[in-house]
């Protein structure tokens, strides 16, 4: 049996589309997990309702406390072999479970993923994976560096998250998690079709402007920089760390991309401090004055930022000139206030 986690909250427009896609599915032995987060719409309504259609349906009525602590409920209770998790207002194909399973079958790894649909307002778009197996330490350099860190287009055998749960009130969970499953299980899978729809909306959590935001997506990156760098099977690797690097600039380029939205007086200068200062000590260039320099800073940020555009490149050479003289005095980007 495969148990969906499913949390809910202020998704009432969505919610029926999700559901009725899980309903759906080809593969039958299913149960539902709809966790509704104190959501404070129809949410806790709509799920009772469906839960009253179907026996496969078991619902969770609880104060808000998080995307996380929904998840980490749905954990301790399912009581299927297999995990899948789907957000509640997204919705996936209807033989996405059926396909998944069998790749996991077939190739006796402990997670399979899938292809995504990235649903914007206006247009979509695939985001691919590779049709491959990983095992061993390849599983972890295959997820941190060319699969989504998420966690909903992904089944896994219940045994993987043994031990294992979301960090509580934070935003950005599942980059600071999924690398820990697949670090455990060093066997993964991929299947190229794309089965799982995320939704990409504005409102939605993880399309925020908040300096909590800016700080959990950044610092998870950076805390599995930190942990990964330092295992046995990576500390000697180094095109895989300078790739983790990389990856910790291209945040870095999102904080600066939105730092300005966000008033002076909710900034958390410490932590800019903080970005600020691994971008002098991992790239020298950063910053400098000589224009063939600043150049080059700008075709790194293009090569590898994946957040980057001309307008972000723009801001980012912004702060540079701008900030230029008080960094080479003060050995900081940001001034403190």
């Amino acid at each position: 049996m495969i148990s969906v986690i499913i949390p809910v909250y202020k998704v009432e427009s969505y919610l029926p589309e999700c559901i009725d896609s899980i309903l759906r599915q080809t593969y039958r032995d299913l149960e539902i997990l709809l966790i509704d987060d104190g959501s404070p719409d129809r949410c806790g309504e709509i799920c009772d309702k469906y839960a009253g259609i179907d026996a496969r349906i078991r619902v969770f009525h609880t104060e808000n406390k998080g995307l996380s602590a929904a998840r980490n409920l749905g954990l301790r209770e399912a009581k299927g072999e297999y995990i899948g998790f789907v957000d509640s207002d997204d919705w996936i194909e209807p033989d996405m479970y059926e396909i998944l399973l069998r790749r996991l079958k077939e190739t006796g790894t402990d997670i399979s993923a899938c292809g995504v649909w990235n649903e914007c307002p206006e247009s979509k778009h695939v985001y691919s994976v590779c049709d491959k197996v990983f095992i061993g330490p390849e599983a972890t350099r295959a997820l941190v560096c060319n699969l989504t860190n998420a966690v909903w287009n992904k089944l896994y055998r219940k045994e993987c998250w043994a031990g294992i749960s979301f960090p509580e009130k934070h935003i950005y969970e599942d980059n600071a998690t999924i690398y820990k499953v697949v670090l455990r299980t060093e066997s993964l899978s991929c299947v190229p079709d794309p089965l799982y729809h995320y939704r990409m909306r504005e409102g939605s959590t993880v399309h925020t402007n908040s300096m909590d935001y800016l700080i959990d997506y950044w610092v998870s990156i950076y805390d599995r920089y930190s942990y990964l760098r330092l295992r046995p099977e990576f500390k000697d690797d180094r095109e895989f760390i300078e790739q983790m690097e990389k990856q910790i600039a291209s945040a870095a380029v999102r904080v600066w991309k939105w730092i300005d939205r966000i008033p002076k007086e909710q900034r958390d200068y410490g932590f800019l401090h903080r970005v600020s200062e691994f971008m002098q000590n991992h790239y020298p260039l950063f910053g400098a004055r000589n224009w063939y320099l600043s150049l080059r800073v700008g075709a790194f940020f293009t090569r590898y930022a994946s957040e980057v555009s001309i307008f972000v490149l723009h801001i980012v050479m912004s702060f540079h000139r701008l900030y230029s003289g008080l960094r080479y005095r003060k050995k900081t980007l940001y001034p403190s206030i």
